[in-house]
């Protein structure tokens, strides 16, 4: 089991690293800080779970509260309890340049973080009304 999720951990990364340039990315709205975007070919579902790589392009740069550096864009894999509107991180990056672009600022992997309300009129309820259907 532990070799199990080692090689889907490294796979994920190994994704995610490559995802910005090859990935099929859908723009799903936006407001005045960012437009969100999501890969459905990276969309995947088991029982009420569903995982879905997201961008968030942002419209004026942030700031990594550690490094200080700008930040343009993220890219990140979360994961999507259907049956009880969560969600969690399991990885993301953070870009220098928008759209994925540029130097990677940070890389965090959280594969154990607990599941969190999903906030109304949210990017990540956007992208949980995608993957997750309504029964």
């Amino acid at each position: 089991m532990k070799k199990f999720l080692s090689l889907t951990l490294v796979t994920t990364t190994l994704c995610i690293i490559s995802t910005a340039s090859f990935a099929k990315w859908q723009e799903l709205g936006g407001n005045e800080v960012m437009t969100v975007y999501i890969d459905m070919d990276t969309a995947t579902a088991e029982g009420n779970k569903a995982q879905v790589m997201s961008m968030l392009d942002l419209k004026k740069p942030g700031q990594n509260p550690q490094t200080k550096e700008a930040i343009n864009s993220l890219i990140g894999l979360n994961e999507y309890d259907c049956s009880n509107a969560t969600y969690r991180p399991i990885e993301f990056k953070e870009f220098s340049g928008n759209k994925g672009a540029g130097k990677v600022v940070s890389d965090n992997k959280s594969p154990d973080s607990p599941f969190e309300a999903i906030p109304n009129q949210s990017w990540t309820a956007g992208v949980f009304n995608v993957v997750c259907p309504k029964k």
